[in-house]
């Protein structure tokens, strides 16, 4: 049987693993292990993608949310206005700050409908996380124009979309503050955990770097309680080999998506890659009808699909007990509907060929 894993982490090409043991040897000389040269490295190159003036690298992209709501002085029960649909992350780092989370229902592309937020602003609420959900970045012109106008700031979660691009400006250039997870799965990535905070503001900058090193300054001076959420200078070398590679990953997992879009069945809804946009496809999320048949279907026939994420945050149990005001409908409609399939830039043409046509059989 021909079988299809959804992703393949182990490291075959030959040339990428020279890379990374030859960054691995230059670590061992100099012995920086934590915030080594590769870190400030790194930072830099990745401010610099993004345009933006400053960086912190960090130990994951949960701790890089955690930090950026962390260095807005925010207070007990303030609100920050988020999306149901995403990973536990980008809620447990308002709620672990003491801010009430707000959900907003989201749009048919998985995004926060930014026409549902203004009727949740209340006297309490201070940002707007939103999440650029599979890859897709949010409508920012629509989110900028709100912030603006009730003084909000605009945290973005961009954990699946680096290198994804809209208006000709790069994800991670769209909020006061942003953050990256740069985990195994992401299209740019590790070897392990590690994240990123991007912002142009020096002020919000140099209190995260504080706060990183347990609130010190010098190792010694504490200045704020915090933890201790450095990055490891080896998984900022693997991001730095990786990003030499960013562009082609993107561009074989947009020909992979094309391939999917213009051949699968009718009766799926598809993602929409529009003429001001570039989507980086860390997943390529469908809303399938009768999709749990479909995802038993495929796997008998070895192709590994994944739901992401089957239970929508204010569902779990750590968030069911909370007040919402948003009903959720569309959410909740679609969160039953979702299903990935392999988009990973180490398919053949021939798996695409066979996962279409198996999805195919199954509407017919």
């Amino acid at each position: 049987m021909h079988r299809i894993r959804y992703v393949n982490l182990s490291v075959k090409d030959k040339n990428l693993k020279k890379a990374y043991l030859n960054s691995l040897n230059k670590i061992f000389n100099h012995g920086i292990f934590i915030l080594g040269p590769e870190v400030d490295q790194l930072e830099k190159k990745l401010a610099n993608f993004c345009n933006r003036k400053y960086a912190v690298a960090t130990g994951s992209g949960t701790d890089a949310l955690y930090l950026a709501i962390k260095s807005l002085d925010l207070k007990q029960n303030d609100e920050i206005i988020t999306t149901p649909m995403s990973w536990v992350s980008s809620t447990n780092a308002i709620s672990l700050n003491n801010v009430k989370p707000v959900f907003v229902d989201v749009k048919d592309d998985l995004n926060i409908d930014v026409n549902k937020i203004e009727k949740m602003i209340t006297k309490k609420t201070k940002a707007i996380l939103f999440v650029n959900f599979t890859g897709k970045i949010c409508d920012i012109k629509s989110l900028r124009k709100i912030a603006k106008k009730y003084k909000l700031k605009l945290i973005e979660d961009a954990a699946q979309s680096f290198g994804s691009r809209k208006y000709g400006s790069p994800s991670g250039s769209f909020g006061d503050i942003s953050c990256f997870s740069l985990n195994p799965m992401k299209v740019l990535h590790s070897l392990g955990e590690a994240g990123i905070v991007l912002t142009d503001s020096k002020k919000i900058y140099e209190k995260i770097k504080i706060l990183r090193y347990a609130g010190t300054v010098n190792k010694e001076n504490c200045y704020f309680p915090s933890l201790n959420f450095k990055i490891d200078t080896i998984q900022a070398a693997f991001v730095l080999n990786n990003l030499k590679n960013l562009n082609k990953k993107i561009f074989i997992r947009n020909k992979n998506a094309q391939y999917y879009i213009e051949n699968l069945n009718n009766k799926i809804k598809l993602p929409v890659i529009n003429k001001n946009e570039i989507h980086s496809f860390y997943s390529f999320t469908i809303v399938a009808p009768k999709r749990d048949e479909l995802k038993d279907y495929l796997i008998k026939y070895g192709i590994e699909t994944k739901i992401q994420h089957p239970i929508l945050i204010p569902n779990q149990k750590a968030y069911k007990n909370k007040k919402n005001k948003d009903k959720l409908k569309n959410a909740n409609i679609l969160v039953k509907k979702i299903l990935c399939l392999p988009i990973n830039e180490n398919l053949k043409f021939k798996d695409l060929k066979y996962i279409v046509s198996k999805v195919n059989n199954f509407y017919r």
